[in-house]
């Protein structure tokens, strides 16, 4: 009788996760994925849209980062993980498109930055 009592209630805990492809386009594979708290694109790279990156910063967080602004027709020439002057240039663009102001375009993915990269 624990055992499922307990079972409900980690089921409670247990965020929604759902992923299905929704565009081809670009050199990434890039699909919605849905959670109790949040909802848009990822390339399944990283789904750590709370943490702030920037230029010199290299990983997975990056690519994700690379593969949304290729997925807008926006990204770099390379989708190598690493945090440089053409991946710097792709967020600005795509911050641009997102209705930042001059002032605010500073390639920073920060948490507004963020909220422009995955929207599907």
């Amino acid at each position: 009788m624990s055992t499922t009592s307990a079972s409900a209630a980690d089921a409670s805990v247990v965020p929604k996760v759902t992923t299905s492809v929704v565009h081809p386009a670009g050199r990434c594979l890039v699909r919605t994925k849905e959670t109790t708290h949040c909802i848009g694109l990822t390339a399944g790279c990283s789904w750590a849209w709370n943490v702030t990156v920037r230029p010199g910063a290299t990983g997975d967080r990056v690519k994700e980062i690379q593969c949304l602004t290729d997925h807008y027709g926006e990204g770099p020439s390379a989708l190598d993980g690493v945090y440089g002057p053409a991946t710097t240039a792709a967020v600005k663009r795509v911050q641009a498109r997102c209705g930042f102001s001059s002032a605010e375009r500073d390639g920073i993915v920060g948490p507004m930055t963020w909220r422009c990269l995955p929207i599907p």
